[in-house]
């Protein structure tokens, strides 16, 4: 297991994704859910997006915020889920999940 990261420096990053989506029109509640913190991959995400027209754009709006961050994906969450609708992600450090053939050789 990997022990527990905290950065608290994303509280920030998320204030400015938080203004960015409100500058383009993007209303809390309206549009989206929640801007999330991802410290175990030092990223951010978007959740319950509601309008799946609007997750293309957001994912670009994340990568002109952050452009040295090279991953970034989208998934849409069940209606059965704390927060249903379409998710993006973005972040900076790869996703590491513990595969033996990481560890081979």
């Amino acid at each position: 297991m990997e022990p527990f990261a905290f950065h608290p420096e994303l509280f920030e990053l998320r204030e400015r994704v938080l203004e960015a989506l409100a500058d383009r029109g993007y209303e809390w509640l309206s549009h989206y859910g929640s801007v999330d913190l991802m410290h175990d991959l030092y990223g951010l995400e978007v959740c319950g997006i509601h309008d799946e027209d609007h997750v293309a754009p957001i994912t670009q709006l994340l990568r002109a915020l952050f452009p040295d961050w090279c991953y970034t994906r989208s998934y849409y969450k069940e209606a059965f889920t704390r927060e249903p609708g379409w998710k993006v992600q973005i972040h900076r450090d790869p996703e590491n999940f513990n595969d033996p053939w990481e560890h081979a050789g």
